[in-house]
């Protein structure tokens, strides 16, 4: 074939098809030479005095290769990560003033990132607002980066408002994760008010608040704030068409037991069953220990039972909230007794179980009854704490047998046991 031929058909003289892409594959060979060529020179220069724009610029130029945005990136990136961040406005002015391509978002983020673990709030609020310097749409993507970095800390959090005030000029509509980002700190940080406040404001930004916003805002308020407006939070939660999950109720359920509100502790037991929940083992224990510390043993001998019918089955926690409450009203030996039955149900009581009927005894002045319960404890491997000792030193001071109560305080010593100063006073 002629060699005209060949050229006609796109082909070389010897055969091989010219590629259409030999152009692109040369300028990625001289960007990554170029690269190389940097990092090695930059390695060469002292930190402060070396002009590192300068050194790029000649890199690119002797392989003939153009500035491009990954090359900006790269240079940016190799700054934060040295922390020769003086070095960073000659970049930023020349990709921003010389340049005429359109800069990927990607980057503003990378650095509006970088500034915030640099502790340079204000740094990254001004490199936000100038991307569209670099004829760069800024979207809701650079402006959660952002949120998210001044969340952060007590002096971002100041700039919140203005940043958000301004995202309008900018042409940035707030989306959902712009949302999430806020509710999330103002929770973080307990304010609480604003975060329901920028929940409800949602809707006017044509966004849905979802059933995750809801619960951070539940369990937030459930760590933070009373049981009233824990309750009122849930109410607009269940009007919104969200129904929290068994987790969640138990935590407003330990809200309400904190405040002594047993009885309406107690209701969600049953608003959960409407739901279709099964109320578990903590739900119940909770209710229990409320219904113990207001001395209503009525309702908690009933809600004992209600558990057996529904097939609970107690656990170690139960145990001890019940054991406590028959000490409570002096019935010593069927405390004794629920400890079999504990045992007996796989649950091994613990030295607190012990201490507890051990108090019991003490309370009543029943000294033998206590020491011979001790004893037990320790042949079932139960050791004995500090407020095991405390419990029978008090007990022995109270009935006058201080020798007694020497001889334990001195062995509570021995073990490496720090006794409280009444127990050391009462004794000197």
């Amino acid at each position: 074939m002629h060699s005209s031929s060949v050229r006609y058909i796109g082909m070389r003289p010897w055969g091989w098809a010219a590629s259409p892409h030999k152009g692109q594959w040369q300028q990625r060979f001289g960007v990554l030479q170029a690269i190389q060529t940097f990092k090695k020179k930059v390695a060469e220069e002292p930190n402060d005095g070396a002009n590192y724009l300068s050194i790029l610029i000649d890199c690119f130029r002797s392989y003939d290769a153009e500035l491009s945005p990954s090359a900006y990136s790269f240079i940016i990136r190799y700054l934060f990560q040295r922390h020769m961040l003086s070095h960073l406005p000659p970049v930023l002015d020349r990709l921003e003033k010389a340049e005429r391509f359109d800069v990927p978002e990607r980057i503003f983020v990378g650095v509006i990132q970088r500034f915030g673990r640099a502790n340079r709030v204000h740094d990254a609020v001004d490199i936000f607002r100038r991307i569209p310097n670099f004829r760069c749409t800024p979207s809701v993507i650079s402006l959660n980066a952002l949120l998210t970095v001044l969340c952060k800390s007590k002096e971002g959090l100041v700039l919140v408002g203005d940043v958000l005030l301004k995202s309008p000029e900018m042409n940035i509509r707030l989306e959902a994760s712009t949302f999430r980002i806020l509710i999330k700190a103002l929770c973080r940080n307990g304010k609480l008010n604003s975060a329901i406040e920028i929940l409800s404001m949602m809707s006017l930004h044509e966004c849905t608040p979802d059933a995750k916003l809801y619960s951070l805002v539940l369990c937030s308020l459930c760590k933070q704030a009373g049981s009233d407006q824990v309750v009122q939070f849930l109410e607009e939660m269940q009007n919104a068409g969200f129904s929290p999950n068994a987790l969640e109720y138990n935590s407003v359920i330990g809200v309400l037991i904190k405040e002594g509100k047993a009885n309406d502790a107690y209701s969600f037991i049953t608003l959960m069953r409407l739901e279709g929940k099964r109320p578990d083992i903590t739900s119940y224990n909770s209710i229990l220990d409320g219904f113990i510390l207001a001395n209503d043993f009525q309702k908690a001998d009933e809600l004992f039972d209600e558990m057996l019918v529904i097939g609970l089955f107690p656990n170690s926690a139960t145990y001890n909230s019940y054991i406590n409450g028959l000490c409570k009203q002096d019935n010593l030996e069927q405390s004794r007794r629920m400890i079999t039955c504990m045992e007996r149900a796989g649950c091994k009581p613990g030295i607190e179980t012990f201490n507890t009927l051990l108090a019991g005894y003490a309370k009543v002045g029943d000294m033998a009854k206590a020491k011979e319960l001790m004893n037990e404890a320790l042949e079932k491997g139960c050791q004995w704490n500090s407020h095991t000792y405390e419990i029978l030193i008090d007990g022995f001071i109270s009935k006058d047998e201080k020798e007694e109560a020497r001889q334990l305080l001195m062995e509570m010593i021995s073990k490496g046991l720090t006794p409280v100063s009444s127990t050391s006073n009462a004794l000197t």
